[in-house]
């Protein structure tokens, strides 16, 4: 494929290398991300739910990054069994939901975003854009909580937007520090 790729189309070595590291990203975060729609089977929409509350964060501000496979499965898994499968036994209040909720938005617009090292550094103009698309994604996520009856879903969406929040403190810290999970 590497030779294929070089006088077929003329790719560079580091165009390839880019390639590959692209494609196995992509087969890691589906794996993963199928491994515990697989786990999490007989909750699955509230499952696609958070995930789809994860993704949209997380695509935006970043968060944690682990050097290995397992650690970030084994992260991510805790992250969403925390969400689904814990967090929703605290009964939390509508006002401190809504709070808690306009508190992550502040957060993650001043502590976003946090990349992985192998990322290259953002400029100005897509670290203001991530910014402010985050803070749009959990102002409409609260709008969603104060307009919608309470739900499973909502409930859990909610927990992802806290955990995420969380993390993205870690994630913040461990950076200053060059330290990576």
């Amino acid at each position: 494929m590497h030779e294929f790729l070089k006088t077929q189309y003329q790719f560079t070595d580091y165009q390839i290398a880019q390639l590959a590291f692209t494609f196995k990203t992509i087969a890691s975060e589906l794996s993963k991300l199928l491994i515990m729609g697989i786990i999490f089977r007989n909750d699955l929409g509230r499952y696609v739910w958070a995930v789809a509350v994860m993704l949209l964060l997380r695509t935006s501000t970043g968060g944690l990054h682990c050097k290995k496979y397992i650690t970030c499965f084994l992260v991510s898994f805790s992250y969403m069994f925390l969400a689904l499968m814990v967090m929703p036994f605290i009964e939390v209040n509508k006002i401190f939901q809504l709070v808690s909720l306009f508190l992550c938005m502040l957060c993650n617009y001043y502590i976003g975003p946090v990349t992985s090292k192998v990322h290259r550094p953002l400029n100005e103009g897509c670290i203001k854009r991530v910014k402010i698309q985050a803070f749009i994604i959990i102002f409409l996520y609260l709008t969603l909580t104060y307009i919608m009856p309470e739900s499973p879903s909502i409930i859990a969406g909610f927990w992802v937007i806290v955990l995420h929040t969380l993390q993205l403190i870690v994630a913040k810290i461990l950076k200053k520090k060059g330290e990576k999970l």
